[in-house]
């Protein structure tokens, strides 16, 4: 017999990765669709925490794949990258921002710095990521699936729920 449910656990570094996380599932995975994302919020700590929740989950939970959502620019490390790896946990890593990664699928410009690119996200859209449904007002189905080739923590993202 074909299953033909695919359960995915994500753990989320913050309260934006988790907003963030949010959208996709709604942009992408509508009720009954055969698919089902479970995001979880780090509440910060950066990637060695989420790998670290994920790991937990792993352990304790049945679901056909585990992810972490994460940025860069701290607290993560390529032994980091390398036990995710191993767990079978595929990490969607933001560069060195989710700032940066929402600026790229906006069309914009990103910096490599973190603090550059979260004033310029602020400055755009008038509020910090993590606030209360910027994310889903401001990054539509369509924007999200005309920067999905060009932004690769997307398409990792969007290639984690779709199998």
């Amino acid at each position: 017999m074909r299953r033909t449910h695919w359960t995915v656990s994500l753990v989320c570094e913050g309260a934006a990765e988790h907003q963030f996380a949010t959208t996709i599932r709604e942009c992408y995975l509508p009720r009954n669709c055969g698919t089902t994302l479970q995001s979880q919020n780090a509440h910060g700590g950066g990637g060695k925490k989420a790998l670290w929740m994920a790991r937990t989950l792993q352990s304790q939970t049945e679901y056909d794949s585990y992810g972490i959502l994460i940025d860069t620019d701290e607290h993560w490390t390529d032994a980091d990258r390398y036990e995710a790896r191993a767990a079978g946990i595929v990490v969607i890593e933001n560069d060195p921002c989710l700032e940066a990664t929402l600026l790229k699928i906006d069309g914009k410009r990103a910096s490599t710095h973190t603090k550059e690119n979260k004033e310029i996200f602020e400055a755009e859209y008038g509020a910090a990521a993590h606030s209360s449904n910027l994310i889903r007002r401001n990054f539509t189905k369509a924007k999200l699936d005309d920067a999905r080739l060009s932004v690769a923590a997307l398409d990792a993202f969007l290639r984690l729920i779709r199998r």
